[in-house]
């Protein structure tokens, strides 16, 4: 099955930050009493470490994103959980043009009093997926130029649309 695979994730921010605070918790809970000395019993030790390890990695394979099929022209809109997608298949329209565009913003986060408040130009690069209407079928984005590239040339060749590059050059 030749096909096209985009996912929204990003390790390291939202859940996926928690998830993986969540296992360096469960790796510090199971290796502690190596160390430290605590009135807890090993099983008790055990079960929060594990538990903590498992919904972690629970929490860092779920993810959403498109997956698309140019040999039987279908996508799939999926979740995926643990590597397991669910979503229903749907026929592809005909994609006649894939614009890839930049836009560019400043990002901060919000001050919070212990972690410093950081700002700063932020750019991203979109990959819109264009049938008969104005209005794009798909939009796929990227924080790397190179691979929003790479993607738009790979999904234009295969389903034989226009690929129309509107980048704004870099500072």
């Amino acid at each position: 099955m030749k096909n096209f695979n985009f996912k929204k994730r990003n390790l390291l921010s939202g859940s996926h930050l928690l998830g993986m605070l969540l296992m360096l918790a469960g790796l510090f809970a199971l290796v502690s009493p190596t160390f430290l000395k605590s009135g807890s019993s090993m099983e008790r030790v055990l079960v929060v470490g594990t538990g903590a390890i498992i919904a972690g990695l629970l929490i860092l394979s779920s993810y959403g994103g498109t997956l698309i099929d140019f040999t039987q022209k279908k996508f799939k809109e999926y979740s995926s959980i643990g590597g397991y997608k669910f979503g229903e298949w749907m026929a592809l329209p005909d994609i006649l043009k894939i614009r890839v565009i930049s836009t560019s913003y400043i990002s901060s986060n919000t001050p919070n009093g212990i972690s410093p408040t950081l700002s700063g130009k932020v750019t991203d690069f979109k990959t819109l997926i264009y049938s008969n209407s104005s209005k794009p079928v798909f939009s796929f984005e990227y924080s790397n130029m190179d691979k929003a590239v790479k993607h738009a040339k790979r999904l234009a060749a295969n389903l034989n649309a226009d690929l129309i590059l509107e980048i704004e050059e870099r500072e």
